[in-house]
């Protein structure tokens, strides 16, 4: 009897660059075009988009408008029981910053207020442009509702998530 491969899709690596590319895409700049990703708010935004319902209570807990989410969003893996190592997983988000990186995608600028601030650069964002299909259509809808928590410090998004996690559990 040979053995079927079993594939988490959320750990495929592919589809995380693609989510980051999303985040990376919507949640970069303000209005004001000031950039505003640090690598710890990316990994913040890049776990809250892919789970709306603790999107929806962390936007709550942040006073901000919230999303109708679809039933079949409420009953998934990641909702029922959630796997918080994605937040805590610094390593592969790096790795998927390298790739990024070496197809010239990613542009990344110093501050010394913030630190290292990243971006796409104009091939990074027409590749983000073409991802429209499937569920990445729903991760760009997320993404957008996110920007509400651009301003709020990695510690503060942090503290909503954590919150959220626990309003579940």
């Amino acid at each position: 009897m040979t053995k079927l491969p079993y594939i988490q899709p959320e750990r495929e690596l592919h589809y995380n660059i693609g989510i980051v590319l999303l985040v990376l895409h919507t949640l970069a700049q303000t209005k004001n075009q000031k950039k505003v990703l640090t690598i710890d708010k990316i990994q913040s935004f890049c776990f809250l988009a892919t789970r709306p319902t603790l999107l929806n209570r962390a936007l709550r807990l942040a006073n901000k408008e919230q999303t109708h989410i679809d039933e079949s969003d409420y009953y998934t893996i990641e909702t029922l029981s959630p796997n918080t190592e994605e937040l805590y997983d610094r390593e592969r988000l790096i790795i998927i910053m390298k790739i990024l990186a070496s197809k010239n995608f990613l542009s990344v600028e110093y501050s010394n207020t913030d630190g290292f601030l990243f971006d796409l650069t104009a091939t990074g964002k027409a590749k983000a442009e073409q991802l429209n299909d499937g569920y990445f259509q729903k991760v760009r809808s997320f993404t957008e509702l996110l920007s509400a928590l651009q301003s709020q410090s990695p510690t503060k998004l942090n503290g909503y998530i954590i919150s959220a996690l626990k309003q579940e559990a």
